[in-house]
This record gives structure tokens, sequence and C-alpha cells, in this order.
């Protein structure tokens, strides 16, 4: 597995933690950062972020790879995988990002299975990915309520320094819906339904003014005024999104 680790590429998922679950944050919660790479800068860097919220939050960096388990700055690192989180928990957040890539798409289940057993009630699971640099990122939202986890949402965020396409989020869509992406599939048509809907109206205006005006124009996609402001959208599909759709 390649172990990127390019500080800054998840910076856009500690932001939106921090503007819209601060309340996940609660002194008492435990932040897991599943799959880190090969140094826990972006670990770091999650701290740092939500410490801002609630300074005696203890941040926690997991991954398999031995060799990997160095010391972070202001986090615990420890060595584990998937079916030892829940020792780990429970978990106010698990971020687990740029990390199922190279596993099968039937064995994603049970792997949102196992991140999701180490989550609190009322905790939040970001599992997705991004481009090298995190300026386009997909991550599927799960939470916890009443003992039961479920998909919340679908999570987009770009920062428009490709432009803005929703086509670019293709190749950053969470493992499992990857190679959905085509006819007949409806991951396919909620991106060929917002690709028009950003294109209506578009001539003359930025990136960013496209972004916000095709919100409203697709089923299932809002956003909270901070979040269209700075680049997010969540879908949530009418009847809810199933274990891969």
């Amino acid at each position: 597995m390649r172990a990127r680790t390019r500080a800054g590429r998840l910076g856009a998922l500690d932001a939106w933690l921090v503007h819209e679950r601060a309340s996940t944050l609660t002194a008492s919660a435990l932040v897991l950062d599943v799959g880190f790479g090969l140094e826990p800068v972006t670990t770091e860097e999650l701290a740092r972020a939500v410490r801002a919220v609630q300074p005696a939050l203890r941040v926690v960096g997991v991954e398999r790879d031995a060799a990997r388990v160095v010391a972070g700055q202001g986090v615990e690192v420890v060595r584990g995988d998937f079916a030892s989180l829940a020792g780990l928990g429970p978990a106010g957040v698990v971020r687990a990002m740029n990390v199922l890539r190279g596993y099968r798409e039937d064995e994603v289940p049970a792997i949102h299975a196992a991140l999701g057993a180490a989550l609190a009630d009322g905790g939040v699971l970001l599992e997705g990915s991004t481009d090298a640099e995190g300026h386009v990122t997909a991550a599927w939202l799960f939470s916890r309520r009443g003992g039961v986890v479920a998909r919340e949402a679908l999570l987009f965020h770009t920062d428009f320094s490709r432009g803005f396409s929703p086509w670019l989020f293709r190749d950053v869509l969470p493992r499992d819906l990857r190679r959905r992406v085509k006819p007949g599939e409806p991951v396919h048509r909620f991106l060929s339904a917002w690709a028009a809907a950003a294109d209506a109206g578009g001539v003359g205006r930025s990136p960013a003014e496209r972004f916000a005006a095709s919100l409203p124009g697709v089923d299932g996609l809002e956003a909270t005024d901070w979040e269209r402001a700075h680049g997010y959208a969540r879908w949530r599909k009418a009847g809810g999104f199933g274990e891969a759709r």
C-alpha cells in the first residue's frame, strides 16, 4: 500500500469537524485516526484542530505497520488493525481516510462495521479518499445513534484549485463506490445530475459561484451556510444508501 503522508492533505476534514460536528468533541471524547501512513503528520494536524475546541481531547493514531508506529507530537500512536479498534473506543470521532484503496469492494462492509464498532453513541465516522494534495475529498459520513451505526451522507469538499466539476470527485469516491460510476448506478445518476446543475447558467461565474448555485438543483444535496461558503456539500440519498450505494 502506498502509505503517503502529506501535510495538509486532510485539513478540509479537520475544519469540517470543528465547524460542523463540534458537539462530538466533548472533553471526555476520544478521536481515532486510522491508517495515518508513513508518519503521523495528519494525526498531529487533526489533534491541533480539535483541541482548539476541546484542549484536553485524547487523539490516537492507529497503524497496523509496526515500522510506522513512531512517536507523534502531542498524540498517542499505537499499533492496531480494524479488529482492535473497538478495544480502543468508545470514540467520538473515527477517521479512516485513504485507507481502503487496496482492499476489495466486498471487504468494505465488514471494515465499516469494525470502524463503527469503535464509535460512542452520537459519534461520527469518516471514511473515504482525497487526491494527493487534498484539493478534492469524498467521504462516507456515518453516525451512531441508539447503538446503530448507519450511513448519514456522502460528504464532498473542493478547494476550487482545480476549478469545479462534480466529476472531479469520481477518482476520490470511497472504495465501495469507485467502480459504480457507470450508467444505471445511483452514484452515476447523482453525479450526472449535479454536473448538469453546475453547467446550468454557469457562464461567467467563478468555480465557487457555480458550486454554490448548483446545490439547490440536485435532490438530496445539501449544505449549511458555512459548508456552502467553504466548498462542502452532503448527499443524502432518498431511501438510504444500503451497503454500497
